[in-house]
C-alpha cells in the first residue's frame, strides 16, 4: 500500500511537471531562471564586497587640545 502511493506521487509530481513545461514555453521559463541567477549573483558581490570593506575608524571629536 506504501510502495503504490509512493508510486502514485512520483507520478503525479511528474506529470504536472511536464504539464507545467507544455503550457509554459520554455522561454520564459528561461528568462525567469536567469533574472533569478543574476539576483543570486548581485547578492553573492554584496556579501563579498561588504567583507573585504575597510572598517573606517571612529571619527574624532571636534574638541580642541589646549
Amino acid at each position: 500500500m506504501r510502495a503504490g502511493v509512493l508510486v502514485f506521487c512520483g507520478m503525479l509530481l511528474l506529470g504536472s511537471a511536464g504539464a507545467f513545461l507544455l503550457y509554459v514555453s520554455l522561454l520564459s521559463i528561461l528568462t525567469v531562471v536567469v533574472i533569478l541567477i543574476a539576483l543570486m549573483l548581485m547578492l553573492l558581490l554584496g556579501v563579498q564586497i561588504e567583507r573585504q570593506r575597510r572598517r573606517v575608524p571612529e571619527i574624532p571629536s571636534d574638541e580642541v587640545n589646549v
